[in-house]
Parts: structure tokens; C-alpha cells; sequence
């Protein structure tokens, strides 16, 4: 039962991991309305380096303390930060819309070159705010030494939030858990930069350091007794195992659970209501949520995956309302009619959760980007749209080449429809870096019409409930799945007849 002590190393990493997702919960809540942001960045990483150093109290009490101590230098500097985010933002958009091969070399290097600094600068700028008080040219001149000191470190592990946030935007249905683990191993990394780069300077700048810590601390035990958090301090948690004073002799009588429960219970006897609370919430409380939260998410993943599984085939309607008997008809009748059995399920999405399109031109770049990633991680494997919306989605990047998957004589040339690139879109695919390029999918597609989706009979549109005044399309997504092709097939036999 050594693992379950206070200042085990399990129960220390417990702590510390528990500590550390209730830090990123803050930083996300108090960052939300933007101007916040830096004041809520050093407030994170202020903590979460005492954390890491075992000199924590607690998580929240420190946190708002740091983010209010610290919020005019953090807000200004963020500011400042913020100017050049948007300056980048503008120059790579130039350079997207211009084409990369139409830019002087010269200027794509200034603009990568200076995106990689803004972006370590960011990482560097609020952690110093949360260590040392300076003035704010000072600070940016320290933090542009440290990126030069540092700049490998630095360099993976904005990787590492690059690689973390693809997985969020790809693995959306999962985004609580994924962001959990990722923004959790970021903060720890990115701490353990920092102390050690930190502890450097304490040799150097001792007094200076020492006169900040005597400026910033407060009284633990008041801390930890009120800041009704997952505290983290395993040196309080020796200190009220101390109170018992000297030991006697060692008890061996029982397995060692009992001497475990026995020994617990009389570390407790000796203690008043107030110092029971804090051990509590140092010894049993963090390890006690942590397994909750791990135990909830695997219970979350188990079963989505288990669903996911269990889906036979799911899909949605653009501009298009089905009644409850057409969606019975396109889920649970298909699956009767095909014999596949309980528990295995389809879906149709209602209409109003499938709008991808945008009038505002960088919105819709962002929303086409989530619509092909809802596609091609499976969230849709057939969309059914309206006329007046197959021409904004039906293309072969998104959906199924249909003479792939019938036979194109069962069926007459007018009840496909075509996908045929325009001159803009061929245009487009010559230059600049495009989401194909970045997905590592190649652009040389035939200047022949590609058959995408198939025209819905009126037999079908009556039983689905959609409005009989509208001509419907249905398409499949271009997925590598190893049985979508046959399940597909099967559901287009299902509702022509004919496959």
C-alpha cells in the first residue's frame, strides 16, 4: 500500500495531472473573452510550474491571484501581440489569394520567419510575466533571448499544438478528451522548459527572486483550508501526518489492507474538522477525480466507438425536411429490409445541422474545411440534398465517383449528376498551398465529368417526406472503408431497386 501515500510518486502524478486539467479549465473559461487572454495565460502557467514544483496550495485561489496581480502587463502585452497575430494573418492571406509561386522569395521568408517568432515570443512572454517583474521592453527583450536559447524545445512543442489542435478539428466527436490530453502534456512540457531555463537564472538573480517570493506568497494552511480546490501541496499532506508525533511500534497484524485502513484511521483520530479537510482534499480528493474523469472518459470513448460500430450506415439532409415516417423509412427500414439485427443502427441528421456555407468568403474556407472533415472521419456516409445544394458540395473530393459503385447502364444519363471543375477551380488547384496539398491528396484530376450523385425517384422523395416541388440528390462519401462500398450498394438497391 506504498503507491497509496501522500507523497508516493503515484499519488504526487495523480495530483499533479488532476491539478494541471483544472488549470487548463480556467485558462479556457477566463480567456474566453479575448482581451483576457494573456492575464489568463500567466495565471495558467504561474501555477502550474508551482504545481509541477510541489510548492502548490492549491489551484484556484493561486490562479485568480496571479491573473489579477499580473492582468495589466499581461492585457498590454497581449495587445501588442495581438497587432502582429493579425498582421500575419492579413500577409498570409495576401499570399494565399496572390499564389505562392507569384511571391518573392524574400517576402514568403520574412513571413515564416517572423510567424515563427510571434509564436514562440507568445509562448515565452506570459510565463516570464508569471515568474518576474520587469518592465514590459525589458520583457520582450528577455523573452526573445529565451526563444534563441530555447528555440529547439520551442519549436516541437509548438509542433506538438499544431499536432494537438489537427486532432481536435479530426477527431471532433471526441474533442473534450483529446483537448484534455493534449492541452495537459503541452502545460507540463512547456513548465518543465521554463524551471529549468528559470532555476538558471536563480543562481544568478537569488535575491532578486527571493524578494518575489516574499512579495507573492501567502499563508498555506489558510490556503489550502479555503481554496476549495484539488490541492497540490504533498508537503502539507506530510506536515498533518506529523501531528501524530512519534510513531509506535509497527503494527503487522492483518493483510496490509487493514493495516492501511487501521493506520489512516488513526492519522485521522488526532485531528481536528479543519485540519481532516485539508487532508482530504490533498490525499483523496485529486486521485478520486482523476479516476472518475479517466474511468468517464473511457466510458465515453468505449461507447462511441461501440455506436459507431454498431452504425450500419448515417447520414444527413441539406435543404431538405424528412418527416419522422421518412426517416424511419431511411434508417430502420433499411436496416429490416438488409436483416441486419439489433443493436445495429442507422441515423438521418436533421437539415439545420448541415449548413456548411457561409456568405462571408473566410468563414466558408473554415466551415469547408470542418464539412470535409466531418467526411472523411466518417460522420457522414451519405448526404441527400437539394437541387439548389448539389452544386455547392457535390464534388469528387468530398463524395464517391458513382460509376464505381452501380452500373451505369441500369441507369439513364439524366438521373446523375455530373461534376465537372470550372476554370476558377482549375485555376485555383495550379496555385498556392491548398487543402488538398496539406491532406497530401493529389490535384490532377481529368477534365471528364464525374458522376457524384444519383437523382432521387418521386417514389423515394414521397417516402422520405421530403417537399415534393424540389428534385433531391444522393451522394456518398469518398471514405477508404473497407465494407462502405457493399453497404453502400446495398442502401442504393434498397431505395431504387436497382443498383
Amino acid at each position: 500500500m506504498n503507491i497509496l501515500k501522500p507523497d508516493s510518486p503515484v499519488m504526487d502524478f495523480l495530483r499533479t495531472i488532476t491539478n494541471l486539467m483544472i488549470v487548463n479549465l480556467l485558462f479556457v473559461i477566463c480567456s474566453l473573452p479575448i482581451i483576457t487572454f494573456g492575464a489568463a495565460f500567466s495565471a495558467k502557467y504561474y501555477v502550474s510550474m508551482k504545481i509541477i514544483r510541489g510548492e502548490g496550495t492549491g489551484v484556484f485561489i493561486p490562479f485568480f491571484k496571479a491573473f489579477k496581480r499580473n492582468f495589466k502587463q499581461s492585457t498590454i502585452t497581449w495587445l501588442i501581440m495581438l497587432v502582429a497575430i493579425f498582421l500575419i494573418i492579413f500577409n498570409w492571406r495576401y499570399i494565399i489569394y496572390t499564389g505562392w509561386s507569384n511571391i518573392p522569395f524574400i517576402y514568403k521568408l520574412g513571413i515564416i520567419v517572423f510567424s515563427i517568432i510571434v509564436m514562440l515570443m507568445t509562448m515565452t512572454l506570459f510565463p516570464t510575466i508569471a515568474r518576474y517583474e520587469m518592465k514590459t521592453a525589458e520583457l520582450f527583450k528577455a523573452a526573445l533571448i529565451f526563444v534563441l536559447i530555447k528555440f529547439i524545445p520551442l519549436i516541437l512543442i509548438c509542433l506538438l499544438i499544431i499536432g494537438s489542435a489537427i486532432a481536435c478539428i479530426w477527431y471532433a466527436q471526441w474533442f473534450p478528451l483529446v483537448y484534455a490530453f493534449t492541452s495537459t502534456t503541452i502545460t507540463y512540457f512547456i513548465s518543465i522548459v521554463f524551471i529549468k531555463q528559470f532555476d538558471k537564472l536563480e543562481k544568478i538573480q537569488a535575491d532578486k527572486l527571493q524578494a518575489l517570493k516574499e512579495s507573492v506568497e501567502y499563508d498555506p494552511e489558510k490556503d489550502a483550508v479555503g481554496n476549495v480546490s484539488l490541492a497540490g501541496n504533498k508537503k502539507e499532506a506530510k506536515k498533518l501526518e506529523e501531528t501524530k508525533g512519534e510513531s509506535k511500534e509497527e503494527d503487522k497484524s492483518g493483510n496490509k489492507l487493514t493495516r492501511y485502513i487501521r493506520s489512516e484511521k488513526a492519522k485521522l483520530k488526532g485531528l481536528t474538522g479543519k485540519q481532516k479537510a485539508v487532508y482530504f482534499m490533498q490525499y483523496y480528493f485529486p486521485p478520486f477525480i482523476l479516476i472518475l474523469l479517466v474511468a468517464g472518459g473511457l466510458f465515453w470513448y468505449g461507447s462511441d466507438v461501440y455506436r459507431d460500430k454498431m452504425r450500419v450506415i448515417g447520414g444527413g439532409v441539406i435543404n431538405g425536411y424528412p418527416t419522422e415516417e421518412g426517416r424511419e423509412y431511411a434508417t430502420t427500414g433499411f436496416l429490416e429490409w438488409a436483416g441486419y439485427k439489433k443493436p445495429r443502427t442507422a441515423k438521418l441528421l436533421n437539415s439545420e445541422d448541415l449548413n456548411f456555407k457561409s456568405d462571408i468568403e473566410y468563414e466558408e474556407r473554415y466551415l469547408d474545411v470542418a464539412f470535409r472533415a466531418s467526411i472523411l472521419t466518417g460522420s457522414y456516409d451519405f448526404l441527400i440534398l437539394r437541387e439548389d445544394a448539389v452544386y455547392n458540395y457535390s464534388t469528387p473530393d468530398y463524395f464517391q465517383d458513382l460509376s464505381n459503385l452501380v452500373n451505369m447502364e441500369n441507369f439513364s444519363e439524366d438521373e446523375f449528376y455530373y461534376y465537372v471543375a470550372t476554370e476558377e477551380e482549375k485555376a485555383k488547384r495550379n496555385q498556392g498551398i491548398s487543402i488538398d496539398d496539406l491532406l497530401g491528396k493529389s490535384t490532377e484530376e481529368d477534365d471528364e465529368p464525374v458522376p457524384v450523385a444519383l437523382k432521387l425517384t418521386d417514389d423515394i422523395v414521397a417516402k422520405l417526406g421530403l417537399d415534393d416541388q424540389y428534385t433531391y440528390y444522393i451522394a456518398f462519401a469518398n471514405v477508404p472503408k473497407a465494407s462502405a462500398d457493399k453497404i453502400y450498394q446495398q442502401y442504393i438497391l434498397y431505395l431504387f431497386g436497382k443498383v
